[in-house]
Order: C-alpha cells, then sequence, then structure tokens
C-alpha cells in the first residue's frame, strides 16, 4: 500500500514540474514575441522619419528637424537589428530547409514568328519604274514606260565576325547579281589586324564615290556618261535612234574577287586603303580569265566643321581589256556636303565631282579616253530637292562621245518612296536630244544605308 501511494505521489510531483516547465517556456516564448514586436516598431519608426526627411528634401531642399532623434534611434535600432539577424540565422542553421525553387516552365511555342523570325534576314525591296519622252524637242517622242528593276536585298550577320550582303535585280530581261559579298567585320580571330575589313564575292568595284550606290537609289533617273560608256552593260535599258550609238541607261562598276579595305590610323581624320584584284567584264576591262584587275582607291574623309565634310579618293585600275592588251584608269573624286546643325531635316547640299582618264593599248598604240562629271543636289525643305548634273564622256575606244545636262526635281516624303522629274539636254555622237523622265521608286522592308 505504501508502495502504491508513493508512486501516486511521484507521478503528481513530475506532473507539477513538467507543467511549470511548460508555463517558463510559454513564458520565454511570449518575451521573445513581445522584443520582436518592439524591434518591428523601431524599425516602422525609423522608416516613418526617413520617408518624412525625403519628403522635406523633395519640398524645398532642406532636412527636417529631426535629425537627431534620427541618429539615436539609428544607433538604438543598429544593435537590435544584428541581433535578430544572429538569431534567424541561427535558426536556419538547425535545420531549416528551404523551399525548393520552382522549376521553370517550358517555354510556349510562337508559331510565325518568335525566334525563328529572328534568325531571317533583313529583306527589303526598292522597285524602279520610269517613263520618258526624247527626241529633238522635249515631249517630241514618247519612248514608253518601262520596269527598270526590282532591287531585291537579304542582309544579315552570319556570326560575331561577319555579315553577308546580297542584291538581286530584277528586270523584265531577267535577274541579275548586281552584289553579293561576305564581308569580316572583325579579322582578329584569323589573326589579322581589327582595322583592316575583308570582303569576298561580288563586289562593287573601289573606284569613285559614286559607285558605291546601285543605279535606283542615285540622284539622278541616270548614271552619268562616263559611267554608262566605260562600265556599263547594253541590256534593256539601251537608247535607239538613227545614226546614233547605242549606250545603256546605268553603269555599274562590278567585279569578283577579294577586297581589302584597311583603315589607316592618321589622327583625328579617317583614311581609307583599299586593294581589290577581281574579275571584270564591261566595255573597258575583260578578265575573266588569267590575270585579274587590280584596283587601288585611297579615301580621305575630312571635317571642315561641325556642318561639313569633305572626302577625296585617289582611285587607280590595270588590267586587260576585250583586244588582249592592257588597259589602265586614272581617276580622283571629291564629295563636299553640308548640313546645318538646326536645320538639317530641311536644308542639306552635297556637291560631288569625279573626272576618269584612261589608257587603252591596242597593239597599234595607245587610245586616251577621259571623262568627267560634276553635280550637285540641294535640300529646299523636308521632302524637296532640286539637282543638277554636267558631264562629259569619250567610249573607251574613242570613236564618239557625248556631254549632256541635266536638271532634276525630288519628292520624297518618306523613306519609301520617291517621285522624280528630270529634264536631259545630251549631244551624243554629233546629235542633239532632250529627254523628259519622270521616276517613281518604292521600297518595301530594312534596307541598310549605303557608305558615305
Amino acid at each position: 500500500m505504501i508502495r502504491w501511494i508513493s508512486l501516486i505521489l511521484s507521478g503528481l510531483f513530475l506532473t507539477i514540474a513538467l507543467g511549470q516547465e511548460d508555463a517558463n517556456s510559454s513564458d520565454l516564448k511570449e518575451q521573445e514575441l513581445q522584443q520582436l514586436r518592439e524591434r518591428v516598431a523601431a524599425l516602422e519608426r525609423l522608416v516613418q522619419l526617413l520617408q518624412s526627411e525625403l519628403s522635406a528634401l523633395k519640398r524645398n531642399g532642406a532636412a527636417p528637424q529631426t535629425q537627431t532623434q534620427l541618429v539615436a534611434l539609428q544607433q538604438q535600432t543598429e544593435a537590435e537589428r544584428r541581433k535578430l539577424e544572429e538569431e534567424l540565422q541561427r535558426e536556419l542553421q538547425q535545420g531549416v530547409t528551404p523551399s525548393p525553387a520552382p522549376r521553370p516552365s517550358s517555354p510556349s511555342v510562337a508559331y510565325g514568328g518568335g525566334l525563328w523570325q529572328a534568325l531571317n534576314p533583313d529583306t527589303s525591296v526598292i522597285a524602279n519604274f520610269r517613263t520618258g519622252f526624247r527626241g529633238k524637242r522635249p515631249f517630241a517622242s514618247f519612248m514608253g514606260s518601262e520596269f527598270s528593276e526590282a532591287e531585291l536585298a537579304f542582309q544579315a550577320a552570319t556570326d560575331p565576325f561577319s555579315r553577308l550582303d546580297t542584291f538581286i535585280a530584277v528586270a523584265p530581261e531577267g535577274a541579275e547579281i548586281d552584289e553579293a559579298t561576305l564581308t569580316i567585320l572583325d579579322p582578329t580571330f584569323i589573326g589579322l589586324p581589327r582595322n583592316l575589313q575583308v570582303r569576298f564575292g561580288k563586289l562593287l568595284a573601289p573606284f569613285g564615290q559614286l559607285n558605291s550606290i546601285h543605279p535606283p537609289e542615285q540622284p539622278f533617273v541616270d548614271s552619268p556618261l562616263v559611267h554608262r560608256l566605260w562600265f556599263g552593260h547594253v541590256h534593256g535599258n539601251a537608247h535607239n535612234s538613227e545614226g546614233e550609238e547605242t549606250i545603256p541607261a546605268e553603269g555599274l562598276f562590278t567585279g569578283t574577287g577579294i577586297s581589302l579595305n584597311w583603315l589607316v590610323p592618321m589622327g583625328k581624320h579617317a583614311t581609307w586603303l583599299t586593294i581589290a584584284p577581281l574579275n571584270v567584264d564591261n566595255a573597258t576591262f575583260h578578265a575573266n580569265s588569267g590575270r585579274p584587275v587590280w584596283l587601288t582607291r585611297i579615301r580621305h574623309l575630312r571635317e571642315l566643321s561641325l556642318t561639313q565634310t569633305l572626302n577625296l579618293g585617289l582611285n587607280y585600275a590595270f588590267g586587260r581589256n576585250d583586244s588582249g592588251n592592257d588597259t589602265r584608269l586614272l581617276g580622283i573624286d571629291l564629295t563636299y556636303r553640308w548640313r546645318p546643325l538646326r536645320e538639317g531635316l530641311y536644308r542639306s547640299l552635297v556637291w560631288q565631282t569625279e573626272a576618269y582618264w584612261g589608257w587603252r593599248d591596242t597593239g597599234n598604240g595607245t587610245i586616251k579616253p577621259k571623262g568627267w562629271f560634276t553635280m550637285v543636289e540641294y535640300q529646299l525643305s523636308r521632302t524637296l530637292f532640286l539637282g543638277a548634273r554636267y558631264d562629259f564622256a569619250q567610249s573607251p575606244d574613242k570613236n564618239f562621245s557625248g556631254r549632256g545636262f541635266s536638271l532634276a526635281i525630288t519628292l520624297f516624303p518618306s523613306e519609301f518612296g520617291r517621285y522624280r522629274l528630270q529634264w536631259s539636254r545630251l549631244k551624243i555622237g554629233g546629235q542633239t536630244v532632250h529627254e523628259v523622265w519622270l521616276q517613281t521608286t518604292f521600297s518595301i522592308g530594312i534596307h541598310r544605308p549605303h557608305p558615305l
């Protein structure tokens, strides 16, 4: 009996002890919660004071009068903040497992765009339509209308070091590649200097400044006579008249090969040296087999002021002609540009002059043709431009020569449409003719600008 009474008393004492421990534990938790509440309240007061100080600074740029109170409160709460961070760190180290990060959801499939559209190159189409009159007097004879060509452009970066540009001219007579080049913009990955640019493919020959622009985007309906007689191809756009030589309406000096363009370090002004061996087939050169035509161009761009630039170029070409002998060309070009700072959208002027001299070996002697042109384009308003051009050229074999004067007014309402009216007075082969052209050029898509 005594044994059972002692067991019961022991159980009662144990129960009382556990209850006291639970009470003590609950008291400790309550104290910790109270301390946390006080700390949060102190932090809230600190935030309120900071907000009031920020408002006062925004209002009049002066600090509030409670700066001393703010410093004291910051010192009081700094120790509490550190203690709270230590306690939280200990709790995390005692086995509190953080919740797993959510798994990323699979990307949704976008049809007709997205990543696949980003892989497509910049594509554009420039269409060139023109109609005109030709004869001894303006509007004397209607030449008819023609869709000269549609220039298709595909341009994109192939990788971080190079870019591919392709321009295809589609005319009623067929399609022809005007330019298709792979340009290595950063050749350091093959051990070449960074300021050396390498181009492969069918190129616009580095000879003169105007030749770097495709014919539909040049400032006049037709190309200068020296380009038409020396570099043009007789197809589709030729003018036929009684007692008159047939010449193309456009001329573009192109070739297939490689071009090395080196930016010469010469201080604040920019100078480029270009060397290009090309296979060429036109009225001046015939070098599709055997040794190529070697072209060299030195171009110097000088900034005269904040509103004026001057571009100077010296060009040389050497290669075989259609008689199997050699032909040498020497050319100089000058381009002056002016655009005011305040009226740059409404006023500008571009003056361009190029002159060429040739030495054509025929086996029985040397023929020395020459040609030149000068043209100016002045911007009258934001969308209206007025241009004038005078040119002279002899054919590569000097069988005939021609000279002309042209006036053109161009309406440029947007970068996607252009309307031009041009009058030309030409004297070719001893005959004087007048031409009146109406040209419409329109484009769609992204088209990179041509170099200055």
